[in-house]
């Protein structure tokens, strides 16, 4: 499927941009990625990722995404820019967007940028390509029991816990908890700039 409008979307905040990357900015941000993520540890996320860091599967990660895109299931795996400079990701997907109109999203940052709001900045910026942009009418996350930092972005930015329930990482058991945002109850605590989507919305669903 043609996904050259994808390129062309832009999210910008008060301090951040949001886009695709090129592959040299994708290397930058493996980079990043190689300074440290979190507590070796701890483990934040699903696929343990940051535990076999290779740029190529990095890359391939974020090719594969585009080209297996469809209306009825995508993911858009934007980079997070800070003064011109990648410092982490966010993403945001969805399946069969057209009929249920819910979105998830997942981030991370390089640890050098986090504690400083850029987290609940990138991830008011997607929140609001959805609802303002597409138009969806919930937002699911989730996050490990022990993963606090996201746990705050979600409550700071209205989520609702809707439960609980067991996943496994690193072989292990975790608690897992569910939050969920609707529509209604979403208010950006930034202002947020949103460019170049019009093109783009066929390939959402959403047009």
């Amino acid at each position: 499927m043609n996904v050259e409008a994808l390129a062309g979307v832009r999210l910008r905040t008060p301090r951040l941009e949001l886009r695709l990357p090129s592959e040299d900015e994708l290397v930058d941000l493996f980079r990043v990625a190689e300074g440290g993520i979190h507590p070796p540890d701890e483990m934040p996320f699903y696929v343990p990722w940051t535990d076999d860091l290779r740029l190529e599967p990095f890359l391939e990660f974020h090719r594969e995404a585009l080209a297996a895109w469809r209306p009825e299931k995508w993911a858009l795996n934007l980079i997070t820019f800070l003064d011109g400079r990648p410092i982490g990701s966010q993403g945001v997907d969805a399946e069969n967007f057209a009929a249920e109109r819910t979105v998830a999203s997942g981030s991370w940052l390089g640890a050098q940028y986090q504690g400083r709001g850029l987290g609940t900045e990138q991830r008011a910026a997607v929140l609001e390509l959805a609802f303002s942009g597409l138009e969806a009418e919930a937002a699911v996350s989730g996050s490990f029991v022990h993963n606090a930092k996201s746990q705050r972005v979600s409550e700071k930015l209205g989520y609702r816990r809707t439960g609980t329930r067991t996943m496994e990482s690193r072989g292990a058991p975790v608690e897992h908890l569910d939050y969920r945002l609707e529509r209604a109850d979403w208010r950006s605590p930034v202002e947020v700039e949103i460019t170049g989507l019009g093109p783009a919305l066929p390939l959402f669903g959403a047009a």
